[in-house]
C-alpha cells in the first residue's frame, strides 16, 4: 500500500494541534484531511472514505465519542486513534472499549503517532491479506476462531466442511493445545443442529462408577443419593452434538457401555428399565494415539472404528510456523481489546524468535505468551528481551519442520513426503526424484499416508 494512497482525517478544536498533525503526517506522504470542530469532520465523513482517522475527544459540536460511532457504523473497516487531555484518559479508555484502535494524551508524541499508524494500517493489510487466501483456497467460509494461513490446516478446514453436514461421528487427534474444541465448534455451527446444544463431557474427569450416570443419568432410588431422577449428557444434547474430550481416558469397562449406545442409538439411565431413543451428533477428541492404546489392549478395537468414522489429525504447531505471524496478531488483537490495552506490535526480532520457538504447548501457549506480553510489556511494541526466557533463548536452526528424535520411522518418511509436497513442489514426479524414490512409490506412499499434494 502506497503513502500517496492513504487518506486520513484529523479533526482537532485547537487550530495550531491540527495543522502541526497535517504537516507531519503529510510529510510521510499520507495524503490528510482536516477538520477544526466535529462538525467539520461530520461532513468530511459523509463524503469521504478514510483509511485512518485522528479525533480529539472534546470538540465543539460533535466530540471524539460520536466520531466514532458514526465511524464504526459507516465505515468499519476505517481505525480510530482518540487524542485526549490527561485528565480524559478514563473516557478514551472508554472509547477503546467502544472500537478506538489507540489513544494518545497531549502534547501529542509524533513519533508515538507515526508507529500506532502504521501498526494500524500494517493490521489492515493482514486482514485484507487473509481475506484474499480464503478466497484464494475457493472458500467464502470463515472458520470462526480457527486462524491460518498453512496448507495444513487449510485442509483440515475443508474436511470440517465435508463433516459438517452429515451425522457420522468425528475424531479429532493432536497434541495438546492444538485447537480441538475449536474444531469441534466448528463442525456444530455449520451443521444442521447449530441451533441445539453442543455438550461437552471431559471423560478423564469421570471414575468407573460415576461414568454411566453423568453419560446416561440416572433415576430415583438407582443408588444411595438418587434422591431425584437426573437427565445425563446424552439427554442434554438431545437434538444436538455430545463432544467426548479425551475420549481415550474412558475406563475399558465404560467403553463396551458407550459402543452399544452408538450401535443402537439408544440409551438407558442408571435404575431404569426402559430405554431412551437418542438423536445425537458424537464428536470426539484425544491426544493418544487410539492405534497404539488398541494394540496395548487398554482400548477396545471396535469402539477405535466406530467412532472413527471421519478422522481429523491437528498437526501440531511447530509443523505450521507459517501460521504463527498472523496467530499472533490475532492474539494481540482480542487480548489488548480484553484487558483494556492500547495496541501493540512485536518487533522484527521478537517475532523472529517467535519463529525459532518449537511451541511444545501449541496454539495454546502461544496465546497465553501473547496474554502475557499484553499483560505486562508498557510499551507498545515488544522487544526481544521481554519475551519468556525459553522463548527468547530458542536457536534459530535448519531443521525439517515436524521431525522429532522417537518418532516411528513411518511417522518421519510421512511428515518428510508432506512438506516436500507443501513447500517444495506439488509435481510429484519432481518431489519423487528429490526424495530419492520411484514416482509409483511416492503414489502409493501418498495414499497410504492419506496426504494430498
Amino acid at each position: 500500500m502506497l503513502m500517496g494512497n492513504i487518506r486520513i482525517l484529523v479533526a482537532d478544536d485547537e487550530y495550531y494541534i491540527c495543522e502541526g498533525l497535517k504537516e507531519a503526517l503529510a510529510k510521510e506522504g499520507y495524503v490528510v484531511d482536516v477538520a477544526h470542530d466535529g462538525l467539520e469532520a461530520e461532513l468530511f465523513l459523509k463524503n469521504n472514505v478514510y483509511h485512518a482517522t485522528v479525533f480529539d475527544l472534546k470538540m465543539p459540536g460533535r466530540d471524539g465519542l460520536y466520531l466514532l460511532q458514526l465511524v464504526r457504523d459507516s465505515s468499519p473497516d476505517t481505525g480510530v486513534i482518540m487524542i485526549t487531555a490527561f485528565g480524559e484518559v478514563e473516557t478514551a479508555v472508554d472509547a477503546m472499549r467502544l472500537g478506538a484502535y489507540d489513544y494518545l494524551t497531549k502534547p501529542v508524541d509524533l513519533k508515538r503517532l507515526r508507529l500506532s499508524l502504521q501498526h494500524l494500517l500494517d493490521r489492515q493489510a493482514l486482514v485484507a491479506e487473509n481475506k484474499e487466501l480464503r478466497a484464494r483456497l475457493g472458500s467464502s467460509e470463515t472458520f470462526g476462531e480457527i486462524v491460518h494461513h498453512s496448507a495444513a490446516m487449510a485442509q483440515v478446514c475443508d474436511v470440517i466442511g465435508q463433516a459438517a453436514m452429515t451425522n457420522v461421528p468425528v475424531l479429532i487427534t493432536g497434541e495438546t493445545g492444538t485447537g480441538k474444541e475449536l474444531v469441534t465448534r466448528a463442525i456444530h455451527q455449520r451443521s444442521s443442529r447449530e441451533k441445539q446444544p453442543l455438550i461437552a463431557m471431559n471423560c478423564g474427569a469421570f471414575s468407573e462408577s460415576l461414568f454411566e450416570a453423568e453419560l446416561f443419568g440416572y433415576v430415583k432410588g438407582a443408588f444411595t443419593g438418587a434422591d431425584t431422577n437426573k437427565h445425563g449428557h446424552f439427554a442434554a444434547a438431545e437434538r444436538g452434538t455430545l463432544f467426548f474430550d479425551e475420549v481415550g481416558e474412558i475406563p475399558l469397562a465404560n467403553q463396551v457401555d458407550l459402543l452399544r449406545v452408538l450401535e443402537e442409538k439408544a440409551y438407558r439411565p442408571v435404575g431404569s428399565t426402559q430405554s431412551t431413543k437418542m438423536d445425537v451428533r458424537t464428536i470426539f477428541a484425544t491426544n493418544r494415539d487410539l492405534e497404539n492404546e488398541v494394540s496395548e489392549g487398554r482400548f477396545r478395537e471396535d469402539l477405535y472404528y466406530r467412532l472413527n468414522v471421519v478422522p481429523i489429525r491437528l498437526p501440531p504447531l511447530r509443523e505450521r510456523h507459517e501460521d504463527i505471524p498472523l496467530l499472533v496478531e490475532t492474539f494481540l488483537d482480542q487480548l489488548c481489546v480484553l484487558h483494556h490495552k492500547s495496541r501493540k506490535q512485536l518487533d522484527t526480532d521478537a517475532m523472529q524468535q517467535m519463529l525459532n520457538y518449537e511451541w511444545p504447548g501449541n496454539v495454546r501457549e502461544l496465546k497465553n505468551v501473547i496474554e502475557r506480553l499484553v499483560v505486562t510489556c508498557p510499551d507498545q511494541e515488544v522487544k526481544r528481551h521481554q519475551l519468556p526466557s525459553r522463548v527468547r533463548t530458542a536457536k534459530d536452526e535448519p531443521k525439517v519442520v515436524g521431525l522429532k528424535a522417537g518418532m516411528s520411522i513411518e511417522q518421519a518418511e510421512r511428515i518428510l513426503i508432506a512438506n516436500t509436497l507443501q513447500d517444495i513442489t506439488s509435481n510429484r514426479k519432481e518431489a519423487a526424484e528429490l526424495l530419492g524414490i520411484s514416482l509409483r512409490a511416492l503414489q502409493y506412499k501418498i495414499k497410504k499416508y492419506e496426504l494430498r499434494s
